[in-house]
This record gives structure tokens, C-alpha cells and sequence, in this order.
């Protein structure tokens, strides 16, 4: 028997329809990368485009984090996912979207798993990294006919060990199951995956006029708020200072190091890396 059984997409699909969820669910055991498969699928598919899709995999071995860094996972072991859909919101709000999707992920895993936000798209538990978030987009200047599409990607560490995470990593990782009893077997993963699911489609609902709510339960689950960080910029400089607050659309407010009180604080969209000091 294999020791780690696949997703049961029944079991998936069962819990996405008793939550009122709209998406068409699909697992497959591996594809080069779930955002790039899920966007393929639902741009072939115009009644796919409509409904929505959340698709899983059990491996990919193409899948791809923020700025080009790679995500990697042991087969069935974690959950590997991807929801693309028509955003019902304006293409400038899209980057709420990232907000919403980690936020998602804290409300599915609290209270049992105290993990925070690491701006704007890594989930930490225990000091380490244990899930992280791609979204990618095809505003609909680009896709002609079609509508724009969103895919939010989100791989979470689940059942995978230390041994599973080869080094060096960038930052250090974790698992849902590192963080219980040691004896404890394989978590069950089609919980975590409906709870998901879940969240994600409520807040991504609430993007459009209940953002400002959703923001104040960011700053709660905050990993940076209150605290001295060094940011790699786009344009390849550094930037360090206190993360005082987070303006309208979840870009981090900081108060650079040697500003005057009275200074007014720097807004950063985008950052490349963020460390906290």
C-alpha cells in the first residue's frame, strides 16, 4: 500500500459543494507547475473560465515562488494548488488578491498552527517557512475576448519532513506535522485543502468592498509589523526601517532608519526580499 495515498478528489469535491464553493476541482498526480496547468486549462475552456478551477497535483516539477525561485515539494506529501477564476474586482486591485490568499491560508490553519504573514506572500510557522503564494495574472488588455484571468498559486508544507527540504534553502522551512507530536502519522490533507478552498473564496469575495476588515486581520497576523526589517528592492537598492503600519492596499509602511519622527512613512509595493533584523 502506498504510504502516502493521493488526494481524494471526492473527498474535495464533497466539501467544496457543502460550502457553496463554485470551483471545478481536479487533482493529478504531477505537471510541470499548477498555476501554469490551471491557467492553460481554463483559457482552452471557456465553462472552466467561468466557474472557476481549483487544481491540484500531487508533484510538480517545474513550480515556481515570487521572482523566479523555485518550490519544491515530495510527491503526496504536501498540498500543491492552484485557483484560477475571473477576479471580481478591477485589474488595479489585483494585488489584493495576494493579501487575501495569505490570509486564507492563516484563517484554514489557526488557531491549532499560530502562523503569521511574512509580507506579502510567505507563511510562517515557528520561525520557519511552511507555505507560500504565487499570483499570477492576464489582465484583459492581453487575453482579447476573454475576461482577465487570476491564478493563485499556494504551496503548503504538510506532511514533509526535514529530510524532504534539501539544502540550502533560502530561508529555513517547516511542516504542519513537524509542528505536532513526533508520532503522530501523515496528516490527512483533503481537511486542509477543503478549509482552504473555504477561506480563500470568502475573502476573495470580500476584496472588492470589504478590504479595509480584511487588512486590519493582516496587521493581526502580521510576521513584520512593529518590527525593524531590510527589504531588496526591484530596482536592486536596500531599504531598511520599521514597519509601522500597512496602507489601502497592503503595501508595508515604513519608517526608514534615521528619518525624523515628523518624516513621512515610505510605501513599498514590492519587494524582492524581506529580512527582519
Amino acid at each position: 500500500m502506498n504510504k502516502h495515498p493521493p488526494l481524494d478528489r471526492a473527498v474535495i469535491e464533497k466539501g467544496a459543494l457543502q460550502a457553496g464553493l463554485p470551483w471545478q476541482v481536479i487533482c493529478l498526480d504531477k505537471c510541470q507547475s499548477t498555476n501554469q496547468e490551471a491557467l492553460t486549462r481554463v483559457s482552452r475552456d471557456p465553462d472552466l473560465l467561468q466557474s472557476g478551477l481549483a487544481l491540484f497535483s500531487e508533484w510538480q516539477d517545474a513550480g515556481r515562488g515570487r521572482r523566479g525561485a523555485r518550490w519544491i515539494s515530495s510527491p503526496s506529501r504536501d498540498l500543491l494548488l492552484s485557483v484560477a477564476f475571473c477576479p471580481p474586482i478591477p485589474p488595479d486591485r489585483w494585488a489584493r488578491l495576494t493579501h487575501a490568499a495569505a490570509l486564507a491560508v492563516c484563517q484554514a490553519l489557526r488557531p491549532e498552527f499560530q502562523v503569521t504573514i511574512k509580507w506579502p506572500n510567505d507563511i510562517y510557522l515557528a520561525r520557519a517557512k511552511v507555505a507560500g503564494i504565487l499570483v499570477e495574472s492576464i489582465t484583459p488588455a492581453i487575453t482579447g475576448d476573454l475576461p482577465g484571468i487570476a491564478v493563485i498559486g499556494i504551496g503548503l508544507n504538510v506532511n514533509s519532513t526535514s529530510d524532504d527540504f534539501p539544502a540550502p534553502l533560502a530561508a529555513p522551512a517547516t511542516s504542519l506535522r513537524m509542528n505536532l507530536n513526533p508520532c503522530v502519522e501523515d496528516l490527512p490533507r483533503e481537511p486542509v485543502a477543503i478549509s482552504i478552498l473555504s477561506s480563500l473564496h470568502r475573502l476573495i469575495l470580500r476584496c472588492m468592498d470589504d478590504f479595509a476588515p480584511i487588512l486590519h486581520e493582516l496587521k493581526a497576523t502580521s510576521a513584520l509589523l512593529g518590527h525593524r526589517i531590510t527589504l531588496d528592492l526591484p530596482d536592486g537598492s536596500k531599504q531598511t526601517g520599521m514597519v509601522r503600519d500597512f496602507g489601502s492596499e497592503g503595501e508595508l509602511l515604513l519608517q526608514v532608519d534615521g528619518a525624523t519622527p515628523d518624516a513621512p512613512l515610505l510605501s513599498i509595493a514590492s519587494a524582492d526580499h524581506v529580512r527582519l533584523n
